[in-house]
């Protein structure tokens, strides 16, 4: 409601013309303004002033209510507003500071700013006007904005420092930062039952903390009309795809990242991500520095995992051929002394795809290091549970793993693994006859339950392998 109250204020200064020379005439204006709001809307003021140099107007006091909606400006200055509804306004820039916002979302907010601010078109029917726009359909060349702390009714708390936007809605330029940003969400919101009830996970408190992050080259209002079909929170009957959301060259910093969910706590002390070009190949790195996976006692399987899971370094690369369309995804964790895990995944269409050509895995390995004991500490962990020894669940645990041998060959490595798994590799490879996109593997889900023979090819060799190495 914070951005709805400020465009229709704008929509509607813009709409009348509030670049006028004179008081007089300003108050003729906004006159015009408030008999063109919507009957449930009012705009008010202390005092409103024309500014000559600007071509626009000021507000001491502003106030936009709309029902039980109060926003409520300090000072708010709109400049040189051009255009008109049906073909799109555009303002110089709008400012507000000591903004309070009152109803389903309340709090303060220091300071707005919004540079260069292009709206789509418009009717002149109150109707129309009440149904702003898409957010991915505004432009604007630059906008901040100040110390923000708002709390929703639906259970959710969010506070951030700063945050600024560059090119918002244009093809290049697009830049970002973000200064401790904060959201948490209790454990009976809406957002921690919504991931409850789809995990079948205990209700827990959801949070998201960033100390620092600087993007370059992300397209936030491919993001943002890709998300816009998801309102009201229903599934639409055809999803579009997200597709051509980064520029090149691109880069994404962060520092002090914390993810919690589900009684899980996953933090990262820096992350850094490269894109650019080279000749046909567009390529991408990325490497993320002291991550950790804290386990609580309230989650199923904290009794036998570790309650912190550390990973010194997470390298991933993406190279993505423009003329043949082909892709690959590498992605190493690390932790010395530890662990290694290696992942690659070889894609079709991986960038600028669309409803012909869909994203499609050609194959992929999976490549799990055992350095440190990692496997028998957690078997141990399991066999105290059911007060044994990890001699005597191995003997048990193996024979289950040579009965799914029987049924799905291609896993056969996997029991010699687990019987000395200290200082050993196991690859899990995967290469399907054909390349495998969203809509094959859906229709590929019933001949594979109904012929055992197709069953049994796409669980053995060639196409699902172990090596124990």
């Amino acid at each position: 409601m914070l951005a709805a109250g400020l465009c229709l204020v704008v929509i509607g200064l813009g709409a009348i013309g509030v670049r006028h020379e004179s008081k007089a005439e300003l108050q003729r204006a906004l006159a015009s303004l408030r008999a063109n709001l919507p009957p449930d809307s009012r705009f008010e003021y202390d005092q409103a002033y024309p500014r000559f140099l600007a071509r626009g107007a000021g507000f001491e006091n502003a106030r936009f209510i709309r029902g039980d909606i109060v926003l409520a400006a300090r000072h708010l200055t709109i400049n040189n507003p051009t255009g008109y509804l049906a073909t799109g306004l555009s303002f110089s820039q709008i400012h507000a500071d000591h903004v309070t916002v009152q109803g389903p979302v309340s709090g303060t907010i220091g300071e707005v700013t919004l540079k260069k601010l292009l709206l789509p078109p418009f009717s002149r029917e109150k109707r129309d006007i009440v149904t702003l726009p898409p957010a991915s359909q505004i432009h604007f060349r630059h906008g901040q904005i100040h110390d923000i702390a708002l709390t929703a009714s639906s259970g959710c708390t969010f506070t951030m420092g700063y945050a600024s936007l560059d090119n918002y809605g244009h093809d290049d330029g697009n830049a970002g930062s973000l200064h401790e940003g904060h959201v948490l969400c209790a454990k009976d919101s809406m957002v921690a039952g919504l991931l409850s009830r789809s995990t079948h996970q205990a209700t827990a408190p959801v949070s998201l903390d960033i100390t620092d992050m600087h993007e370059s080259g992300i397209r936030y209002a491919r993001y943002v009309g890709w998300a816009e079909q998801f309102r009201g929170g229903t599934l639409p009957a055809h999803v579009a795809l997200l597709s051509d959301a980064l520029e090149t060259p691109a880069r994404t910093e962060t520092k002090g990242l914390s993810f919690s969910f589900l009684n899980l706590q996953l933090t990262s002390e820096t992350s850094d991500m490269r894109r650019w070009k080279e000749g046909e190949t567009i390529e991408t790195r990325g490497e993320t520095r002291n991550s950790s996976l804290k386990i609580s006692p309230a989650f199923p399987l904290s009794l036998v995992l570790p309650p912190v899971i550390h990973i010194n370094t997470v390298n991933q690369t993406m190279s993505f051929n423009t003329t043949t369309r082909a892709g690959m995804i590498g992605l190493t964790a690390t932790t010395p002394k530890s662990f290694t895990v290696n992942a690659r995944l070889a894609m079709n269409n991986l960038e600028n795809y669309d409803a012909e050509h869909l994203p499609a895995l050609v194959s992929t390995d999976l490549t799990y290091t055992d350095e440190g004991g990692n496997l028998d500490a957690l078997l141990t962990r399991i066999a105290a549970q059911r007060n044994m020894t990890l001699e005597d669940l191995k003997p048990t645990l193996l024979m289950s793993l040579a009965f799914v041998v029987q049924k799905v060959p291609g896993l056969s490595a996997v029991p010699e693994f687990v019987q000395s798994p200290t200082g050993k590799s196991l690859t899990l490879s995967f290469r399907p006859p054909v390349p495998l996109d969203n809509s094959s593997m859906i229709r590929m889900i019933k001949p594979l339950s109904q012929d055992p023979a197709m069953a049994r090819a796409w669980s053995s060799p060639p196409v699902l392998s172990t090596t124990l190495h």
